[in-house]
This record gives C-alpha cells, sequence and structure tokens, in this order.
C-alpha cells in the first residue's frame, strides 16, 4: 500500500514538473518570437547588411514555411494584391503552436488562437488610410535554437493599390492563424469591419471604408459599431436584421444646405422679424403646410402640425434641435403610379420624439416609410421616449463618442440612438450606436418597401465628398536561417 502511494505522488509530481517545463520552454519561444518579428521588421527595410539575433526555439526547434496561406486586397471588384505569407513555427509537446506570421506572433491551443504580438498593420477610420507592411518568410528550413541570421531578400510595393475612390477595400487573409487575424482586425479597426469568418476555407474577410450609400436602408438598422445592449434588448437579437459598416456622413451637405436656405423666401410662414428664431411649433397659423422648401432654426411640436403633399415634395431645413411631443403628419403624399411624394427634414441638431410622432397618414403598416425622411449630420443624439415614428432616419457617424444629448440615462447615456419607454418604430435607422432601453416591449420594424426604394440621401445640386481610401501596402520577404 505505501508504495502504491508512493508511486502515485511521484507521478503527479513528475507530471508537474513537465508542465512547468512546458510552460517555460513556450514562454521563452514567444519572447524569442516577439523580439524575431521586430529584427525582421528592422531587417525589412535594410538591404545593407545581415541581423543576428538568439532565438531560443525550443528542443526541438522550429520550422520555417514559405507558403502558408495568403493575403488579397480588393476594390471595385478589381484584385489589387494577391501575395502568399510565410510562418516560422513551433510546436510544444502538448500541441500548442507560437507562430510568426506576417509581422505577427500567434499561440494557438486546440481551437483557440491568440495574438502574443500585433502584426505593424494600421487602420485609421477618420483618414481612412490603411497601412498594410506585410513581412514574411523567404526560406522553407528547420531552424534550431541559436544565431539566426536576418536577411532581406526583397520588397515589392503597389503602386495600382495607393488610392481607392467611392468604394470599400475588402481584404481576405487565409491562414491556420485566421482566427487570431479575426480578433486583431476586430481590435484594430472595430468588430463591424468583419464580413466573413470561413471555418473549412480557414480565411477571414475585413471590409474597410463606406458601405454604398444605396443600400442605407436595405436592413432595419445600420450602425457603424457595435450596438448596447441590456439583457434582451440586444439589437441583433431581434428580428431586424442588423446591417454593420460605415456610411457617408451629412455634416458638409447640411452646412451648405442651411447657407443656401435660410432665405426670406423659405421662412414666409413665419411671422418672426429677419433676426429670428424662426421656430416650427405648431401654434397659430403655422400650417397646413404644402409643397415647397421651408427654413426653420428650430422645430419644437408641443401641438399638432401638417405638411399636406397632394401637389409635390416638401423639404424642411432646421439650423437647431427638433423635439416632437405633439404630432407632425404627412398626408395626401399617395399619388398614381410610383411617384408618390416626399417629406424631407434635414437638421443640424438633435431629434427629440418625446411622446408624440412623424408619420404619413395613414401611419401603421399600410404606410410606406419612404414618404418621412429625416436626415442629421454626425453628432446629432437622437432620443425616442414612448411616441411614434414612421420613415427613414439617416445620421451615420464614425466617431460619436457622447454623451448623447437627449437621453441621458442609464446604458443611453454615450450611445447615438436611444429608444427608451417603449415607442413604436416603423422604418429603417442608420447611426453609430444604437440601444434598447427595456427590451422586448419596444416596437421596431422594418419597412421591407424600403429596400428597392430609390431614395436620395442628399438633394439635387448638393454632392457628397469623394470617399478616399489610402492604401500604403508593401511585402518584404525576408530570408531566416541558423548561422
Amino acid at each position: 500500500m505505501v508504495a502504491i502511494s508512493s508511486l502515485g505522488i511521484l507521478l503527479v509530481a513528475g507530471e508537474t514538473t513537465d508542465q512547468i517545463r512546458d510552460q517555460s520552454e513556450r514562454e521563452r519561444v514567444e519572447g524569442a518570437f516577439v523580439e524575431l518579428s521586430t529584427v525582421m521588421a528592422s531587417s525589412s527595410t535594410n538591404d545593407d547588411i545581415s541581423q543576428t539575433m538568439d532565438l531560443a526555439a525550443g528542443q526541438q526547434g522550429a520550422v520555417a514555411k514559405k507558403d502558408t496561406g495568403w493575403i488579397r486586397v480588393e476594390a471595385n471588384g478589381s484584385e489589387l494584391v494577391n501575395e502568399t505569407i510565410g510562418t516560422i513555427e513551433y510546436e510544444g509537446d502538448d500541441g500548442t503552436r507560437i507562430a510568426y506570421q506576417a509581422g505577427g506572433v500567434w499561440r494557438e491551443t486546440g481551437n483557440r488562437t491568440q495574438m502574443v504580438s500585433s502584426p505593424p498593420i494600421h487602420y485609421d477610420p477618420r483618414t481612412e488610410t490603411f497601412s498594410f507592411p506585410v513581412v514574411t518568410v523567404g526560406g522553407e528550413q528547420t531552424l534550431g535554437s541559436g544565431d539566426v541570421s536576418v536577411t532581406h531578400n526583397r520588397t515589392r510595393t503597389f503602386r495600382n493599390a495607393s488610392v481607392i475612390e467611392n468604394s470599400s477595400v475588402t481584404i481576405t487573409v487565409k491562414s491556420e492563424y485566421y482566427r487570431g487575424w479575426e480578433g486583431y482586425f476586430a481590435r484594430q479597426a472595430g468588430a463591424p469591419v468583419i464580413e466573413d469568418v470561413d471555418h473549412d476555407e480557414r480565411t477571414v474577410t475585413v471590409r474597410l471604408g463606406y458601405l454604398e450609400i444605396e443600400d442605407a436602408f436595405d436592413s432595419g438598422i445600420t450602425v457603424s459599431e457595435p450596438p448596447g445592449y441590456q439583457g434582451n434588448a440586444d439589437v441583433d437579437d431581434t428580428d431586424v436584421t442588423v446591417q454593420h459598416g460605415s456610411m457617408p456622413e451629412l455634416d458638409g451637405v447640411v452646412a451648405e444646405m442651411i447657407a443656401d436656405m435660410n432665405t426670406t423666401e423659405n421662412r414666409q410662414w413665419s411671422d418672426t422679424p429677419d433676426n429670428g428664431p424662426w421656430i416650427l411649433d405648431g401654434s397659430g397659423t403655422q400650417g397646413p403646410f404644402e409643397n415647397g422648401t421651408y427654413f426653420a432654426s428650430g422645430v419644437n411640436l408641443d401641438d399638432d402640425i401638417t405638411f399636406d403633399l397632394a401637389d409635390g415634395n416638401a423639404s424642411l431645413i432646421v439650423d437647431g434641435d427638433i423635439n416632437v411631443t405633439g404630432s407632425l403628419e404627412v398626408i395626401n403624399w399617395e399619388q398614381p403610379g410610383d411617384e408618390n411624394h416626399t417629406l424631407k427634414i434635414y437638421s443640424t441638431g438633435n431629434l427629440d420624439v418625446h411622446g408624440g410622432g412623424l408619420y404619413p397618414e395613414p401611419n401603421g403598416n399600410d404606410a410606406n416609410a419612404q414618404q418621412v425622411q429625416v436626415y442629421g449630420t454626425s453628432d446629432m443624439s437622437i432620443g425616442f421616449h414612448g411616441g411614434t415614428f414612421e420613415g427613414t432616419l439617416y445620421a451615420p457617424s464614425d466617431d460619436f463618442s457622447g454623451p448623447n444629448e437627449v437621453i441621458q440615462q442609464g446604458q443611453c447615456s454615450d450611445q447615438q440612438a436611444c429608444f427608451h419607454s417603449n415607442p413604436d418604430f416603423h422604418g429603417a435607422i442608420v447611426v453609430s450606436t444604437i440601444h434598447f432601453q427595456g427590451g422586448a416591449g419596444n416596437t421596431f420594424q422594418y419597412d421591407d418597401q424600403l429596400e428597392d426604394a430609390p431614395i436620395d440621401i442628399h438633394p439635387e445640386g448638393y454632392t457628397l465628398p469623394p470617399q478616399l481610401t489610402y492604401l500604403n501596402i508593401f511585402h518584404h520577404e525576408v530570408d531566416v536561417e541558423n548561422s
């Protein structure tokens, strides 16, 4: 009995010692691979001399493989870059793999891949600049522990991929470590850039730059950042299709319209002297408004107001906030054929629907949300506190940092759009972030008539600045061999 117990203790002790030894070796290899990535990055821009380092590759050594995957860059339907990438890989006794690949160091255990050191890839969404210096292995051989020399072999530049206009850029990476690449891109450029992960093909595809503007209302919700959630209020768990990606901001267009439309002719509805403010509130003789262009320095609807579109479209240009506790109704918008009339509202301020509503009559599922369109700037705060909205709401932002100036409660405080106290929303919305406070009581329905609707985001005569994506792509091939 004593002998058997002693043997058991020795076996456990032996296993523990082996685990400690394996962990210690993995840590040494990880540190050596991180140092190797630095040396290779330095060598990639130096044609003159080889660099030498002491590589701790463990007892079994590492293997350098030339063609272990590829990186492809596409834009405007054309392939700009398609380059193979190599890997230097160490595998421990427990199956854990440490790998250098394309400037990064990865650790894979089972089906889990973690980034140990990031590749030198950078994306700045504000300047739309994507820098991708791919450093990869040139030769194939076994590398033992000890001194290794790192020599720059060649560099390939891609002049045809320097500036991409009015198109998103798609990058696909095929690699054994694709899960690590997925995590890296999500951290570097945000989770919405991940377009596809193919586990069978071991690829991850990301998209940088704006979505196509004609697809703005193809989904009920479009957000450029992950949506907020509270319990079952997670917007990704609703029945509404959620589209992730950036849309062009309208700040410049709205500013031009304010400058052009602030005229006496467009303020004729108001008795206010020329020095303003021209507040649309529905009181007195305001309305009904017919087709034409109207300018206001604010909308505070405590009462009800009507836009009668029997004779044509209407535009309301607001240099300020829109606060709705009454209602704004659009009537007689339906015309024979497909020429239904529309009210478009452009605002420089915030949108606060507090128990009131904006909608075409009759409202509900029989109406078309295309008939009421609201457009805002990238810093528009949006709040629905109960109430009704039937239409489209477009106020994209790539960098909404908050706070929400309309509803500052709970998790809504730093979200661009907040749905509070169970509003009824029928149509589509495009914003940076969105949060449903309270969850199941919110009624959000997508109007599928919007999917093929020919909606012009900005009026004729106004254009969005070209969306330019700047690509700095280099493929450096470096040879690594034992000295």
